[in-house]
């Protein structure tokens, strides 16, 4: 049946495991919660691409990983005084993966500087979000990117360029998944405005730069709106809130040396206290990566969340190094540090990861 193929059509695959391991003390917890060990890093992905024409192509990227829902998986009455009515009801739920596709797009560009993108696809808020899953200096994204990121989501994307000097990214998603903050029962599009900068040439998002790396510095701002309408049980509107979110980040990499730093703000308003909810955040991170494959790391974050109320800091320390047996095999160790400030609790961890890309 290969004849039902266009002739046009060609694809690459690519494909990634990450196996991982961590232990994670927290001393001040109670103590079902002092020890915890698992996997949360662990995952392994799945990349088509391919070329449908010359202005043509789509991109396929099956995520597995850690990250699951309970999902129910049966619903039957009960009848608890046993007198023949129903008081209600008892579901089973099973532990199942959240979603697969991480992407799955298709890019029309009929110009070298111009490309319409749609599907379901990362969005690119900030210079991290941007970063290949395998291109990260340490084995997960920073802590304070998690509380600001909006995650990857349904909608179309304009991308336009400037020779090798800025790029310009604007778009409109469904908003599902613009934070795990979100409440159940919404709806309201997110929209998005990006626009990075790389004044000495073209400068990727790989958080590791080779020892042959010529300077090249980046510079970046992201805004993304998203005003939504929550439903209440009944299904009629509850409440109606706007979501504000900036980023500014700066990059530079040169001969094995890359740095990178993000500050991150969000202010929601609803129409029923009107109080402002306002949030800060951002991190800085290096890593060296020299000749002999050894690259050590190290990151540093703040948050400060409900700044218009009560404040809560947190503050994170990850520290580790990576050592790349070839270009396509890496292992790496890691410290992390947690500390919550405003409730004075520390947490202590360890990972270790290794990535191999097949």
């Amino acid at each position: 049946m290969l004849w039902l193929v266009p002739a046009a059509l060609s694809a690459d695959i690519d494909a990634w495991v990450r196996p991982s391991a961590e232990a994670v003390v927290r001393p001040d917890a109670i103590p079902e919660d002092q020890l915890q060990v698992g996997t949360s890093a662990a995952n392994a992905g799945l990349v088509v691409t391919g070329d449908a024409s010359e202005t043509v192509s789509g991109t396929v990227y099956l995520l597995l990983s850690r990250d699951v829902v309970e999902a129910v998986t049966a619903v039957s009455a009960v009848d608890q005084d046993n007198n023949g009515s129903i008081d209600g009801v008892a579901t089973s739920t099973r532990s199942v993966a959240s979603s697969l596709v991480r992407e799955a797009s298709l890019t029309w560009a009929p110009t070298e500087s111009l490309a319409l993108k749609g599907g379901h696809m990362p969005i690119p808020f900030t210079s991290q979000s941007q970063s290949a899953d395998t291109a990260l200096l340490f084995a997960t994204r920073s802590g304070p990117t998690s509380e600001f990121i909006a995650d990857d989501d349904l909608g179309v994307l304009a991308l336009g360029s400037l020779v090798d000097v800025a790029t310009v990214q604007g778009g409109a998603f469904l908003g599902s998944a613009s934070g795990e903050h979100l409440p159940a029962g919404t709806r309201g599009g997110l929209y998005l405005a990006r626009v990075d900068v790389h004044p000495l040439g073209d400068f990727d998002f790989d958080e590791t730069v080779g020892v042959d790396q010529p300077l090249r510095i980046g510079l970046g701002a992201g805004l993304a709106w998203h005003p939504y309408v929550g439903f209440d049980t009944a299904g009629y509107e509850a409440i109606r809130v706007n979501d504000v979110r900036a980023a500014g980040s700066a990059r530079i990499g040169v001969a094995g040396f890359s740095a990178g730093a993000e500050v991150l703000w969000r202010e929601e308003t609803n129409d029923l206290n009107h109080r402002p909810n306002e949030a800060l955040g951002g991190y800085l991170q290096a890593g060296f990566h020299s000749a002999v494959g050894l690259e050590p790391v190290v990151r540093i974050g703040l948050t400060e969340e409900d700044r218009s109320f009560d404040t809560r800091r947190t503050r994170w320390l990850d520290i580790g190094a990576n050592w790349y047996a070839s270009e396509r095999v890496k292992l790496s160790a890691q410290y992390l540090g947690e500390h919550r400030l405003t409730e004075g609790e520390l947490a202590h961890g360890g990972r270790l990861a290794l990535q191999a890309e097949l």
